[in-house]
C-alpha cells in the first residue's frame, strides 16, 4: 500500500490512526457496558435479545476491522470495506424504518471520514472469482435474513410506546440482520480476501440464532426452528469459507495478509 500522504500538512495515516482508536475503543467500551449492564440490571431482562443484537453489532462486526485500521492505516483498505458492507447495512435500515440511530449514524460517518482519508483503495475488490458455494448459502439466507428486517424496520416505523422504539432496538435488530447477509455476501464474491468477513457474519447470525433458542419468549427472538437454521447455516457457512479460503490459497498468504 503507497504513503497514505498528508492533509494539509497533516499525515493521513497519523489521522486515521486516531480516529480508528477512538472508535475502536468506543465500541468494544460500549459493547461491554452493554453485556454487563444488560445481566446485571433487572430492568433489562426484557431486552436481552436486543442486548445481545446491540453488543455483537459492536463487539464482532465493528470492533475488529476499526481495531486493523487503527493498528495499520497503511493497509486498511480491506478493514475498510467490511466496514462499509456494515455502515451500508446501517444506512439502509435507518432509511427503511424512517428513523436515524443516534448510536449508530455517528459511527458510520467516521466510517466514511476513513474512507476519505484512505487514499489508495485499489485493492478494494482484488482479483478473483466468487464462491458459487457460497453465494449459494447467501441466497438461502437472503429471504428470511430480509423479511425478518423488514419486519423490525416496520416495528420502528409503527412502534410509538414501547422501550425497544425508545431505544432504537427496532432498528438496530434490522441493522444487524442486513449486515449479516452483507458481510456473507462480500465473503462469497472474494473467499480469500475477505475470509473474515465470513467469520463475523457467520459468528453473527449464529449468536443471534443461539440467543433466539435461549431467550424464545424475547423480543425480536427468531422462532426456533428458524433459530436453529441460523446456527446451523452460520457453522456451515464459516466452514465452507475455510474450505474456500484453503482450496485457493494453500499457504493461506493472501488470507493472513488480510488482517481484517
Amino acid at each position: 500500500m503507497s504513503d497514505l500522504g498528508t492533509i494539509s500538512g497533516v499525515d493521513r495515516g497519523a489521522v486515521m490512526r486516531v480516529l480508528a482508536s477512538i472508535m475502536a475503543v468506543s465500541a468494544v467500551g460500549f459493547g461491554v457496558f452493554t453485556i454487563v449492564f444488560g445481566i446485571l440490571v433487572p430492568a433489562q431482562a426484557p431486552h436481552a435479545v436486543h442486548n445481545l443484537v446491540v453488543a455483537s453489532l459492536l463487539l464482532v462486526m465493528s470492533a475488529p476491522p476499526v481495531i486493523a485500521v487503527a493498528r495499520d492505516p497503511h493497509r486498511s483498505i480491506r478493514p475498510l470495506v467490511i466496514l462499509a458492507a456494515v455502515g451500508i447495512a446501517g444506512l439502509a435500515t435507518m432509511g427503511l424504518s424512517l428513523t436515524p440511530d443516534p448510536f449508530t449514524l455517528p459511527f458510520v460517518v467516521l466510517v466514511g471520514v476513513l474512507w476519505m482519508l484512505q487514499s489508495d483503495r485499489s485493492d478494494a475488490i482484488p482479483p478473483g472469482r466468487p464462491s458459487g458455494l457460497l453465494l449459494g448459502l447467501v441466497l438461502v439466507a437472503a429471504a428470511p435474513l430480509i423479511v425478518f428486517a423488514i419486519g423490525q424496520a416496520e416495528l420502528q416505523r409503527t412502534d410509538h410506546t414501547s422501550e425497544h422504539a425508545a431505544f432504537y432496538h427496532w432498528v438496530e435488530t434490522s441493522f444487524y440482520a442486513v449486515a449479516v447477509l452483507l458481510l456473507g455476501l462480500l465473503a462469497a464474491v472474494r473467499p480469500v480476501a475477505y475470509r473474515l468477513a465470513a467469520w463475523y457474519g457467520g459468528i453473527s447470525l449464529a449468536l443471534l440464532g443461539l440467543g433466539s433458542l435461549a431467550l424464545s419468549s424475547h423480543a425480536s427472538a427468531i422462532p426456533g426452528p428458524w433459530a436453529l437454521a441460523a446456527v446451523v447455516g452460520a457453522f456451515a457457512f464459516i466452514g465452507v469459507a475455510e474450505w474456500e479460503v484453503r482450496r485457493r490459497a494453500p499457504n493461506h498468504s493472501a488470507a493472513v495478509g488480510e488482517t481484517s
